[in-house]
């Protein structure tokens, strides 16, 4: 039987482009909303005991898309960025991390070129980037995990995205509640890029979990959302957008 994805590195709730199966409505600010979806998942191959029984290590492979679209009539879609991840996961403790090499491809709904007039524009080009990202972890407590990590880029196009990224972020759980069957969260992700001069990129969610499985493990979480800072979308990486959302996460762990 396969390992668990989650069992030794938890998903970072507060990070957007965490793999997950999530739908969000967003407001930008001076804009119109905007609908996204997410559609990822990882996938555990393989788990081994490290040496001394001190602590487990897994490989595991995940993808995912996460698709954008404009709250118009015709519901365009703006944008879709696809992940690929291959994570390395190891467990010590309250300590955990990841280590994985990741591949992004970003880019433009065809119905958004079109009605932009963008096909000679060039963010229709190419955007993409290969990189090996490190996250180290810290379970505080219960209630509290911190984490913080750098992302390197190998490879990216265009070139003045060759560079990397800074991360940081805190989970707060509450006790459980309506029996068991739910708790609160609030998980914020901070993430600084080389390619817009470190200006911060911010994401706070503030989220009900139901499910008896505490923070990790199935269960459906409703959640409210404030991003501030460069957009997540590969093609939109160098505009910053202010913005209010909610929606609806599905964990299926």
């Amino acid at each position: 039987m396969a390992p668990s994805s989650d069992g030794l590195f938890a998903p970072l709730l507060g990070d957007p482009r965490e793999l997950q199966f999530a739908m969000r409505v967003a407001f930008p600010e001076h804009e119109g909303a905007v609908a996204e979806v997410a559609i990822g998942h990882y996938y555990g191959i393989y788990r081994w005991a490290l040496p001394g029984d001190i602590g487990y290590a897994q490989l595991d492979i995940g993808g995912g898309i996460f698709p954008r679209f404009l709250a118009t009539e015709s519901h365009d879609l703006q944008a879709i960025d696809f992940y690929g991840n291959l994570p390395l996961d190891v467990r010590i403790g309250n300590w955990s991390g990841r280590f994985m090499f990741y591949h992004d491809s970003s880019h433009l709904g065809d119905d958004y070129i079109r009605d932009h007039n963008l096909g000679n524009d060039s963010t229709t080009a190419q955007n993409s980037w290969d990189s090996l990202r490190s996250i180290l972890s810290y379970d505080a407590c219960r209630a509290l995990r911190l984490y913080g990590g750098y992302t390197y880029n190998l490879a990216a196009y265009p070139a003045q995205q060759e560079q990397g990224s800074y991360q940081a972020g805190a989970e707060i759980y509450s006790g459980t509640f309506a029996q068991g069957s739910a708790r609160a969260y609030w998980a914020t992700d901070v993430q600084w890029w080389e390619r817009t001069n470190h200006q911060p990129q911010y994401n706070s969610q503030f989220g009900i979990k139901t499910g008896k499985d505490g923070p990790v493990g199935r269960g459906i979480s409703y959640f409210l959302e404030f991003t501030s800072g460069p957009e997540y979308y590969g093609q939109f990486s160098m505009y910053s957008e202010t913005r209010l959302g909610f929606g609806v996460k599905f964990d299926i762990s």
